[in-house]
């Protein structure tokens, strides 16, 4: 992960963010990555801004985060490509709240009929505190927020097929966080899947959280959830964005090294949850 960027303060991350991301929301095709199996029943449908991925559940598929409004054609490529319909998927669950993990779930909806889940906290933002959302950042100007279908408790099992998904409410990065673990079988080994939901921390700056009218103890949210979470027995790492999880390195891996999987790695996640950890508590302690 990126860490060292959060050295920087609030108003030199709004900016880094800004020019970062203006070729991305200008030429989004550009950012289009190939689709790929991580392991077992679980395929890479996201590009390299931002990760969405697919379940095959036998029964059906799930997709975890919609992305943005503007990138919906990379990621219905991307379903195609790998053989799937898009027609077929069942629930399409969010992380959290923010817009550019929720942008394109109407369009899904209207276009194939799946059911939009996210957590009832997050569902909550979506009446009551639209504003963080963030919907304003948008390059879309017409994206919105979404009813969901399913509001996800604190330690619901979403089942479809040969797949339960176990969601644990995990807020800090935003109120609505949610994580989710669950298996997959590769070569007849079952290997346990984990995906933290909200891993940065620039919505936690004090001028970031006077700014959306939320409380301090937003961060220790944040490390009550990383621990919450910690000793969670994951095999293999999903990230909400490529950098979390170095997701365009291991591909790279894949592609260079035959026969070798890196993202099943039952070391990984102990090792993130702790990294985050350790430095976020640097970044409290520097005064952020």
């Amino acid at each position: 992960m990126d860490l060292d960027k959060y050295k920087k303060s609030y108003e030199e991350i709004m900016e880094l963010q800004r020019t970062k991301n203006l070729d991305f929301y200008k030429h989004p095709s550009r950012y289009y990555l190939e689709p790929f199996k991580i392991a077992g029943n679980v395929y890479y449908i996201g590009d390299k801004k931002v990760c969405s991925h697919l379940i095959d559940t036998g029964d059906g598929l799930i997709v975890f985060d919609s992305g943005f409004q503007h990138t919906i054609h990379l990621m219905v490529q991307a379903i195609w490509e790998l053989g799937f319909n898009p027609k077929d998927i069942r629930y399409l669950i969010h992380s959290h709240e923010h817009f550019d993990h929720i942008g394109a779930a109407n369009d899904f909806r209207d276009l194939y009929g799946c059911k939009l889940v996210i957590s009832k906290a997050g569902a909550e933002i979506f009446r009551n505190r639209p504003d963080l959302v963030y919907m304003e950042s948008n390059p879309y100007p017409y994206a919105s927020v979404f009813t969901p279908d399913i509001e996800l408790e604190d330690g619901q099992t979403l089942t479809l097929g040969n797949v339960s998904i176990r969601c644990v409410n995990t807020p800090g990065h935003s109120p609505g966080v949610m994580s989710f673990f669950f298996d997959t079988v590769e070569n007849g080994t079952t290997y346990h899947v984990g995906y933290f939901g909200g891993a940065g921390y620039n919505t936690l700056y004090k001028k970031a959280l006077e700014k959306d009218n939320l409380p301090l103890s937003c961060r220790q949210q944040f490390l009550d959830s990383l621990k919450k979470v910690r000793d969670e027995p994951v095999d293999i790492v999903l990230g909400n964005h490529p950098l979390q999880n170095d997701t365009l390195e291991k591909r790279k891996r894949m592609q260079n090294e035959p026969g070798t999987n890196p993202f099943i790695d039952s070391t990984e996640w102990v090792n993130f949850v702790d990294t985050l950890t350790e430095k976020f508590n640097e970044f409290l302690a520097a005064g952020n």
